[in-house]
């Protein structure tokens, strides 16, 4: 792949992952109250008891993505965590699945109408999306690295 291409692939997997963790940050943040309501009706080990915590820690961890993902020489390491992030919402959403509980999705704005099967294909694209970036880094080149040149 050439690297106008693999840069345009990072930044565009990198645009739709900062759409995704700033909406759904803002969102929770709005809607703080039903946020921690829902978290706390869930029947998950701890996460009633951390519902609180979890209503201000999450949506913050979400921006330091967001931020992460805006700076060139962060944009990996934001995409790692993107990674890390929906995978363990993906095992939340696998125990909700295998619960058989009906609550409805803590997300936040329009994402939470969807039901739990396709919020775990929803998040399944988006951890495929975060890995682009990994896979396909730009390698150095002329247009893309400073020349070195050594003198000794």
């Amino acid at each position: 792949m050439k690297t106008f291409k693999v840069s345009s692939l990072s930044l565009i997997a990198s645009s739709l992952l900062i759409m995704l963790f700033g909406y759904t940050a803002v969102s929770k943040i709005l809607d703080y109250n039903k946020f921690v309501f829902q978290m706390k009706l869930v029947n998950v080990p701890m996460i009633p008891y951390l519902a609180s915590s979890l209503g201000i820690v999450l949506p913050i961890v979400e921006l330091v993505i967001v931020w992460m993902l805006c700076k060139n020489n962060l944009r990996v390491k934001g995409c790692y965590a993107s990674f890390l992030l929906l995978f363990i919402f993906e095992i939340y959403i696998t125990i909700m699945l295998l619960s058989g509980e009906k609550l409805p999705c803590t997300c936040g704005g329009i994402i939470s109408q969807m039901g739990w099967k396709t919020h775990l294909v929803f998040n399944a694209v988006f951890m495929i999306i975060s890995t682009l970036p990994i896979i396909y880094k730009p390698k150095p080149g002329i247009f893309n690295s400073a020349v070195r040149i050594d003198y000794n």
